[in-house]
């Protein structure tokens, strides 16, 4: 059984954001993780709704932060990219404080599907405070090159998931993470798209769920040692 609550935070003018806190015990636990979806990818989809099974069964607590960030934001999407970057990250430290403030946690994570991993990589690991947090990026933006710069900076444990053939996957970058930053741990499917499915194949993309979830298991449990 789980026990799941919902607040709110206001944020950019005047916005009402909401957020579900689900602990996975009656005690909070010493753990939690913030879970930021994508623009077009909610919690009940895949790799968050089986990630939140995954750090449950692990006694972590969570937060479901439930952003609103898809295409129909013009005011978001006709920014730039640094704009952008800068927006979310602002309004997701805003949820993420409101929270500490509240429960105090001995250990934080946080955990986001593609431009979820943004206000992670651009706004809170930069934050003195998560110094010794660890992060989960599942389809993160590689290919924007303000995201680049600042994965290339972070020096916590990173577990990070982009599929070959994700739009957004980029070589290059993928090359300077394997040789230069040992920090982050890297899971790159073979095929996968940027919804992590292998074209219309679904045995390969239950076999490429299948795999994503181990390794995050495997990175939850040396973590939490």
């Amino acid at each position: 059984m789980v026990y799941p609550k919902t607040g709110s935070v206001i944020v950019r003018d005047g916005r009402e954001m909401t957020y579900t806190h689900i602990q996975a015990n009656q005690t909070p636990s010493r753990s939690v993780c913030f879970f930021f979806p994508g623009a077009s990818y909610s919690f009940d989809r895949p790799y968050l709704y089986y990630s939140t099974m995954l750090f449950l069964n692990k006694q972590i607590d969570l937060v479901h932060v439930h952003a609103n960030y898809g295409r129909e934001n013009t005011d978001l999407w006709n920014r730039s990219f640094g704009e952008r970057s800068a927006w979310i990250s602002e309004e997701m430290q805003t949820v993420v404080s409101r929270v500490l403030d509240v429960h105090e946690y001995e250990r934080v994570f946080f955990l986001g599907k593609s431009l979820g991993t943004v206000p992670i990589t651009c706004g809170l690991l930069k934050e003195s405070r998560f110094a010794r947090s660890s992060a989960i990026l599942l389809t993160p933006l590689l290919a924007e090159d303000v995201f680049h710069a600042e994965l290339m900076n972070l020096t916590q444990q990173v577990f990070l998931v982009s599929g070959t053939a994700d739009h957004y996957y980029n070589q290059g970058v993928v090359d300077q993470l394997a040789t230069s930053k040992p920090n982050i741990q890297l899971h790159l499917p073979q095929n996968a798209k940027h919804s992590l499915d292998v074209d219309l194949c679904v045995d390969d993309s239950l076999q490429v769920l299948q795999s994503v979830m181990g390794e995050l298991a495997r990175f939850l449990d040396k973590q939490m040692d």
